[in-house]
């Protein structure tokens, strides 16, 4: 069986007053290039990227509510909408438990021997694994590649950690009773 644990319910409210000031801005940038009487192609340009603007923001947030971390019988996927994916196969899964953190300084982090993926900076979720995963750090633009990291524990947030905490334990179970 599989389950869907969310993760976006913490920051769409902070994303949707972002949407919306980007929409404002867009419309107040045209009204006022046009006061000035710029010429039509900079002053689509210059929509163009600001519309741009707001399409990102909002895709963010379509895609984070739309792909949620899973837990199956196969292991635990973790997502950032369709930014950032990793699959940790059950039989990886040591043990879970809750541990809120409110301190993480990037969405993704990899360092101190475990990643964090956090949303508003938050994490709640720890998994700790038998043996360690590699991770692959997401390409940055113009950036040279970077070698995976291995880490033998992973953190996360989900909008009821309590479920998910639920589900990932169950894998724990699953995965005990399959060892010889």
């Amino acid at each position: 069986m599989r389950h869907a644990v969310s993760y976006s319910r913490e920051q769409t409210p902070t994303m949707a007053a972002l949407l919306f000031v980007l929409v404002l801005e867009t419309v107040a940038m045209d009204l006022l290039l046009r006061r000035f009487g710029l010429p039509d192609v900079p002053r689509l340009v210059i929509l163009a990227l600001d519309a741009s603007s707001a399409l990102g923001v909002l895709g963010v947030m379509v895609s984070c509510a739309r792909r949620p971390h899973t837990v199956s019988p196969d292991g635990l996927r973790l997502r950032y909408g369709r930014l950032f994916s990793l699959d940790v196969p059950a039989e990886l899964i040591a043990s879970a438990r809750i541990d809120r953190r409110y301190d993480e300084k990037r969405l993704l982090r990899l360092s101190d021997g475990e990643l964090a993926l956090a949303v508003s900076a938050q994490t709640n979720i720890v998994v700790d694994l038998r043996e360690p995963i590699e991770v692959a750090r997401p390409r940055r633009l113009l950036a040279a590649a970077v070698r995976p990291t291995a880490v033998p524990r992973v953190r996360f947030f989900a909008d009821d950690p309590a479920a998910a905490l639920r589900a990932v334990a169950a894998l724990t179970t699953v995965t005990d009773k399959r060892a010889p």
